[in-house]
């Protein structure tokens, strides 16, 4: 059997990233396809494709490449990177709480007090749903999601681009695979091309963003997938759960403030180092192919 496979093995082994978009891509658009999966939610009503085709598509396809071009050592560095939680307790501190609270301030400065009018269960109510969608989000979503795009794509381009340049690679694919969420939404059809391609500019660019900001703390934690999954987790849980009762607005408004603060954090970092918010970090695991 080994024997049967070690052609494909070389293959993966000689074109790491195009292996790990096909296979990341592949799989979460066929998910995506099984009816049962796509119309199927679960808590709080997240997509049942969008938990499969996430594990078994990037998530899945980071370990299987990492085995195939870097071999065990390999997927023990991508293993101990995705559980790497001994870094300075501020990380964690800003990795969960800088989105929901930066996001309350920016509501309290446009509406004023209007932003804590108590909603109709209570806030107790509100902040145990917020919560149940963050541990959610953490367990079935953003570890996988993290440890391919994270671990496995950013770490390997990480040692052909600078920073910015890294980013905008990076979120290009990344806004790419969100397409598939897109014509879930609106319908797979012709008809939603030409929405398709506007909306995947706004993603990129919002990606972007974000990335910079995932990339900041990668590096700035010594490369710890888990704080990231955090950071994403905290910030799914809160354009999709607080943001609904925080900001008296329409979903356009609550997603322009919340990716506002995204935005304005990714800019300050920006400015701040200069455009020199990555490093390379101490003992930088196994050698990168690029191909």
């Amino acid at each position: 059997m080994t024997a049967a496979l070690e052609p494909a093995r070389r293959v993966i082994a000689a074109h790491p990233l195009a292996a790990f978009l096909i296979i990341g891509n592949g799989v979460y658009v066929a998910a995506a396809l099984v009816t049962p999966l796509r119309e199927a939610e679960i808590w709080f009503g997240l997509p049942l494709y969008a938990v499969v085709g996430g594990f078994l598509g990037v998530g899945v396809a980071a370990f299987l490449v990492t085995a195939a071009a870097d071999g065990r050592a390999g997927v023990d560095d991508l293993l101990a990177r995705m559980l790497r939680w001994r870094v300075p307790v501020w990380w964690y501190l800003l990795a969960l709480f800088f989105v929901p609270v930066a996001t309350t301030l920016l509501a309290v400065a446009i509406y004023g007090t209007g932003a804590f009018e108590s909603p109709a269960h209570g806030w107790p109510h509100v902040l145990g749903v917020v919560l149940g969608v963050f541990v959610l989000q953490l367990l079935l979503f953003q570890f996988s999601e993290e440890v391919g795009w994270t671990g496995f794509f950013q770490e390997r381009l990480s040692v052909r681009y600078r920073p910015l340049k890294l980013c905008a690679v990076v979120a290009f694919w990344w806004a790419l695979w969100h397409l598939t969420d897109f014509f879930v939404d609106e319908g797979m059809g012709l008809e939603q091309v030409a929405s398709a391609l506007v909306f995947f500019v706004i993603e990129f660019v919002l990606l972007f963003f974000a990335r910079v900001l995932i990339v900041w703390m990668y590096t700035g934690t010594g490369r710890s997938i888990l704080v990231v999954v955090v950071f994403h987790a905290s910030f799914d849980a809160t354009i999709s759960e607080l943001s609904d009762d925080l900001i008296p607005g329409s979903n356009a408004v609550r997603f322009l403030i919340v990716n506002s603060v995204i935005v304005l954090a990714a800019l300050t970092v920006i400015a701040v180092t200069r455009g020199r918010f990555a490093h390379e970090p101490e003992g930088h695991g196994q050698p990168a192919t690029v191909s």
